[in-house]
């Protein structure tokens, strides 16, 4: 659930952030500080960059979850430890009496 909208939250920034950049690129190109091309290859640039930024860090999330879920205990695991528990004490209360 946490995942889900930590990464809800990072597509929605990335999608902001691109019509920021063509906002950007297009104020300059009206106010004759940049040509419409450069414009263009400029917000391209731009916005490869935070792609690859993205899937860097959507890899480093993806390893960090794995080495996290490498480290939970999963609800059959707790079933067998409750069953080795319990078979331990039936053991030790047979050979107590």
């Amino acid at each position: 659930m946490f995942l889900d909208n930590f990464l809800s939250m990072f597509f929605g920034l990335t999608a902001l952030t691109r019509e920021k950049v063509e906002e950007l690129t297009e104020l300059l190109v009206e106010k004759g500080d940049m040509q419409r091309e450069e414009a263009r290859q400029v917000a391209a640039r731009i916005i490869e960059k935070g792609k690859e930024e993205k899937d860097e860090y959507l890899s480093m999330m993806n390893q960090k979850m794995d080495n996290f879920k490498d480290k939970l205990i999963t609800k059959e695991d707790l079933q067998r430890l409750e069953s080795k528990i319990d078979e331990l004490l039936k053991y030790h209360q047979q050979n107590q009496g």
